[in-house]
């Protein structure tokens, strides 16, 4: 069950919460240099400078706990003529962009990888913005790493490809279209 409070979406035993304490990071290991190096040495600067916020997954009633995973987001859009044939718009004002969280770092502790727990953050952040959505946001985008599980991962997760153009980049762009979730309101 979906559940907030304090700052804490709860699901299924687990709770997503602000990172406040960036010491809880400097540790942290997923076993991805450049995700470690992100979370342990770039991500205070990038939330001084507004540009991300981190939340930690934590087993739900942890306190003072490591994380489980951590995720960091930023705003972002997508062109609609790149997407216009994977989602559905009702009639009316077309927007050229439309609105997108993005994903910009994702990371499970090496520890605890291929146990679902990378699925489960991914479905807490799909049901944080389509719960919490303050500011309008359609879409949720990731620049994948252009390796075949991480691919793997976010389609099993539902995610398309924006474009095939980007197959050789060392990134690939995803999406994931909010209005696929099936949410009681």
């Amino acid at each position: 069950m979906l559940s907030r409070e304090r700052n804490r979406l709860y699901l299924d035993g687990w709770a997503l919460q602000p990172l406040i304490d960036h010491s809880l990071s400097e540790k942290f290991d997923c076993g991805e240099d450049d995700l470690n190096e992100f979370f342990r040495k770039d991500l205070v600067s990038h939330e001084k400078e507004l540009l991300t916020k981190t939340f930690m997954l934590i087993l739900e009633g942890a306190i003072g706990t490591k994380p489980v995973a951590l995720i960091s987001f930023c705003n972002d859009s997508i062109r609609l003529k790149d997407i216009k044939e994977s989602i559905n718009l009702p009639d009316g004002k077309k927007y050229p962009y439309l609105p997108a969280v993005k994903i910009a770092r994702i990371g499970v502790r090496a520890d605890l990888c291929g146990k679902g727990i990378g699925s489960h953050l991914l479905n807490m952040t799909k049901m944080l913005f389509l719960k919490e959505n303050r500011t309008g946001c359609r879409i949720v985008t990731v620049d994948a790493y252009n390796k075949e599980r991480v691919l793997k991962f976010y389609k099993k997760n539902y995610f398309d490809f924006v474009t095939q153009k980007d197959n050789k980049n060392k990134t690939r762009t995803m999406f994931y279209d909010l209005m696929r979730t099936i949410v009681p309101r």
